[in-house]
């Protein structure tokens, strides 16, 4: 039997997951919610046909996919006509610790993400755990996650 592309150099140990990006609802990461849950521990549902008071993380969140795992997920709004990219919410996973470097990385896709929006002010309104809050907004601040969204 072929070994399927990739999997002999992920078997060795060569091939390493470098990239943080936010995933669309519909990525084939986690469209397939038994696949996600089993693979990654993973429990996500689209909740934008949830009541409001029944979600339990926002309307349309957003998977946060960091160096081949999934870490987080964050609940965000864009609205283009004040070019306000709004994360009402961000949330790690319970196993997900992000130290600076990764924290940094996920302030690069957040700001990729509002750039292809149109949307260059990121407002951060709260994060769980709460102590995440301050931290992202300095990472957010930062020159080096205008560089990794490639701005500079």
């Amino acid at each position: 039997m072929p070994i399927p592309f990739g999997e002999k150099s992920r078997l060795e140990g060569r091939l390493r997951a470098t990239h943080t990006t936010l995933l669309s609802p519909f990525d084939p990461l986690v469209w397939d919610r038994e696949r996600a849950s089993a693979l990654w521990g993973f429990d996500y549902r689209i909740e934008c046909y949830t009541p409001a008071e029944k979600r339990t993380y926002g309307y349309f969140v957003l998977p946060i996919l960091h160096r081949g795992a999934l870490v987080g997920r964050l609940d965000a709004k864009a609205h283009r006509t004040q070019g306000v990219f709004e994360i009402k919410a961000l949330f790690t996973e319970r196993d997900a610790t992000l130290n600076d470097a990764a924290l940094q990385a996920v302030a690069g896709a957040i700001r990729r993400c509002a750039d292809w929006h149109g949307t260059p002010e990121v407002r951060v309104r709260r994060t769980e755990p709460a102590d995440l809050l301050p931290r992202l907004r300095a990472c957010l601040e930062s020159p080096a996650s205008l560089i990794r969204a490639g701005r500079s």
